[in-house]
């Protein structure tokens, strides 16, 4: 395919990197020569200098023979507008665009029902709220990522000590897991994520990420050491958007929420907007205050202000005065590998979050979810077989690469296999695949459609 993306910052350098690895003719435009001097010493792809909306530019990036535009520029405007030009000037059959500001989505529908000539919108700030929402659902997790039509949750958990799975080779699982009710997927030891083999040891402190069924939470955590049952305490550092928003949501009573706010007249917005919830105004940054909240009695702490660095270091000072598991949003990435060496569990980063939407969206035809481990180069897919895919009458045995690839689950109509062994594919099966990065191509051309001639 040929794709023209639009900005060269890190949401446009991740897509077209991704999409460069994958046969694709790829042209990216900026007007930073900094941001296209990195693209064109790590990425092979046409770097364009130039407006994103200059037409004269977008011609030189190939847009008369675009399959897919992606526009991701910082700019809002920018980004529809391109879009507009794709649609009405070169009649480019897919149109992405990054749009940032929520007061777009704000009951406007403006993106619905063609107003916009917009295939796809993501929005970073909707994505964040998702990533949120997931870690409030389910109590003692790391991350939880519903995928294959909410039937399976991947789940992110550090396997407790004395928990029914320590010491057992993952071949035998099914002595603790009778009922077959999980799937390792990937762990992680000694600061190292591997893709286990059956012959691998679950040790006390393993951070791992398992796939199970929806209905079987309850069973899959206990495997792990874990009780859901019990209520569970949550404390926001920052009462935005996106703190509102999410607590709105929660449907579970058994969530003991409480916000801190350092802005006066916002915590008294959010005091009267939400109910159940105890709102405390205080700076973030101030250890009697949060100590005042019940960090050490939380059982995950979010930190979701719009400023990085109070997002970082009031994480760091949670984690210091006990709390159990700190979750920060962070805009700058570049911090990430800085935070998990010093305890903070989840780095929520709502521009790979980004890029990992636009990407599910231009592989949706064989790629449902995507979950990318970046420092391990290992990727969480969940891929639909279609009629006339390559991959229908193939055995689970003929895919499966060792230490590169392999088939946790199947979903077939309202039947889940955990674990499938000498599984004959059919079209309409749902498979959840891990598989290292450099394996994912690979994959992916087995689950494309035969050409018309082979049909």
């Amino acid at each position: 395919m040929n794709i023209v993306v639009l900005g060269a910052g890190r949401v446009g350098f991740n897509v077209a990197k991704e999409l460069s690895l994958s046969e694709n003719d790829v042209s990216i435009v900026d007007i930073s020569k900094t941001a296209l001097a990195q693209v064109s010493e790590r990425l092979d792809v046409k770097p364009v200098f130039g407006h994103a909306s200059d037409i004269s530019v977008l011609k030189e990036a190939g847009i008369e023979n675009a399959d897919i535009v992606v526009a991701v520029t910082a700019f809002d405007e920018i980004n529809m507008t391109i879009c507009q030009i794709a649609d009405f000037m070169f009649n480019v059959p897919v149109k992405i665009a990054r749009i940032g500001r929520k007061s777009y989505f704000d009951g406007y529908d403006l993106f619905e029902n063609e107003r916009f000539p917009i295939d796809f919108v993501v929005s970073p700030a909707l994505e964040v709220t998702k990533m949120v929402r997931r870690i409030v659902s389910v109590p003692c997790t790391i991350d939880v990522v519903s995928c294959i039509e909410n039937k399976i949750r991947v789940i992110r958990v550090i396997c407790k000590k004395g928990s029914p799975i320590i010491d057992i080779q993952l071949k035998y699982i099914q002595t603790v897991d009778q009922n077959s009710t999980v799937a390792i997927l990937v762990i992680k030891r000694a600061e190292q994520w591997f893709i286990p083999n059956k012959n691998d040891i679950m040790h006390p402190g393993d951070e791992i990420y398992f796939a199970c069924s929806a209905k079987n939470i309850r069973e899959a955590m206990a495997l792990f050491g874990y009780s859901i049952d019990k209520p569970s305490n949550v404390i926001f550092i920052g009462g935005n958007e996106i703190c509102e928003e999410v607590i709105k949501n929660i449907a579970s009573n058994d969530i003991a929420i409480k916000v801190i706010e350092n802005d006066l007249a916002r915590a008294e917005k959010l005091s009267d907007a939400l109910s159940n919830v105890e709102i405390l105004h205080g700076d973030p940054l101030n250890s009697e205050i949060l100590a005042i909240s019940g960090i050490r009695n939380a059982e995950v702490v979010i930190a979701v202000t719009n400023d990085d660095k109070i997002n970082i270091l009031s994480s760091l000072l949670s984690k210091k005065l006990g709390a159990k598991r700190v979750a920060t949003i962070l805009n700058d990435s570049s911090y990430a590998d800085i935070l998990y060496s010093l305890g903070i569990n989840s780095i929520l980063d709502s521009r790979m979050a980004t890029v990992t939407k636009i990407l599910q969206y231009i592989h949706e035809g064989s790629v449902e979810d995507i979950l990318s481990l970046d420092d391990a180069k290992i990727e969480i897919l969940a891929l639909n077989v279609s009629e006339d895919s390559y991959a229908v009458g193939t055995l689970t045995d003929d895919i499966i690469i060792k230490n590169e690839a392999y088939i946790p689950a199947i979903v077939r109509g309202e039947q889940l296999f955990m674990l499938p062994k000498h599984f004959l594919l059919n079209a309409g099966d749902k498979i959840l695949f891990v598989a290292r990065k450099d394996a994912v191509d690979k994959i992916l051309k087995i689950f494309r459609d035969k050409p018309k001639y082979l049909l």
